[in-house]
């Protein structure tokens, strides 16, 4: 079994979107994450160039990643200026956790941390 890690930076408000859709094409784990960072084009003016963003970070099965690419893509609308991005990379191995944690949970839980409640 070929394992990825599927990266993407995408904005706090479509956290709970991506929730409902990942679920619905069988993915089961994913680590939420709130960052912050600038792009190829920063606002120079602005006195912080760093946006806030969200991390989302997925190990999924190598048969699965084009779904979940596409899945991400509709979504976030990845590729449109300050929509973040999406990044595929090879897991040389990898030591699951013995509990299975809701996908659900998590993520609502990084956007109460990323909205400030």
């Amino acid at each position: 079994m070929e394992l990825k890690c599927v990266v993407a930076i995408v904005r706090p408000g479509l956290a709970e979107v991506l929730e409902r859709k990942l679920g619905a094409i069988d993915i089961h784990g994913v680590t939420v994450t709130r960052v912050r960072g600038f792009g190829a084009h920063p606002n120079l003016f602005a006195d912080d160039w760093t946006r806030e963003h969200i991390k989302i970070e997925i190990f999924v099965q190598a048969e699965s990643v084009d779904a979940l690419i596409k899945t991400i893509m509709d979504i976030a609308h990845v590729g449109e200026a300050g929509n973040g991005g999406v990044a595929v990379m090879p897991v040389e191995k990898f030591f699951p956790r013995s509990q299975p944690v809701r996908v659900d949970s998590l993520i609502r839980r990084a956007c109460r941390r990323s909205s400030g409640a």
